[in-house]
């Protein structure tokens, strides 16, 4: 008679429905994304112009755009109605205190929208950093320069080279 040994075996069953799962889920992900794809993304070269849009955001909340550059940074003066523009080196300047422009406009900034909360009740003005490629040290001076000031929030955004975001001007 013959004695029977019991080999233990492995059932691979767990491993396959989780790899039959993962290759679902990918397949369904690569179709879906060759789907929304729209026939011209080629000409991604050419500049778009987007809006954004605050989604989960109050909406008592008002962007103020800053582009941040390699070698530079551009905002609208929303108190002047005019663009400027700061070069990283005027920007050093500032931070070691002379003509603080920048610095002082953040401020007006802060209490333009410490004054209209008093007055009107939620209403603020918010600095949002658009960050270009090869902009992350102007980025990093600017936001030395903001937190210097008590009470001002700011976003970042990334952004890519051939992306153009309209400013936005002051609406009271």
């Amino acid at each position: 008679m013959k004695h029977a040994t019991h080999v233990p075996k492995i059932s691979l069953f767990p491993f396959l429905s989780v790899l039959l799962s993962t290759m679902g889920v990918l397949a369904f992900l690569s179709i879906s994304f060759s789907l929304v794809i729209p026939e011209n993304a080629d000409d991604s070269i050419k500049q778009r112009n987007f809006q954004f849009e605050w989604v989960g955001a109050p909406g008592y909340v008002s962007p103020i755009f800053f582009r941040c550059f390699k070698d530079r940074v551009e905002y609208f003066n929303l108190f002047k109605n005019i663009d400027h523009t700061i070069s990283l080196k005027q920007l050093l300047d500032q931070l070691e205190g002379e003509k603080p422009n920048l610095l002082s406009y953040l401020v007006q900034v802060a209490s333009l929208n410490k004054s209209i909360k008093k007055q009107f009740g939620n209403k603020e003005y918010f600095p949002l950093l658009l960050v270009y490629p090869e902009g992350v040290l102007t980025t990093e001076l600017l936001i030395v320069v903001i937190d210097q000031i008590e009470g001002l929030n700011y976003g970042l955004e990334p952004m890519l080279p051939h992306w153009n975001v309209p400013y936005q001007e002051l609406k009271l």
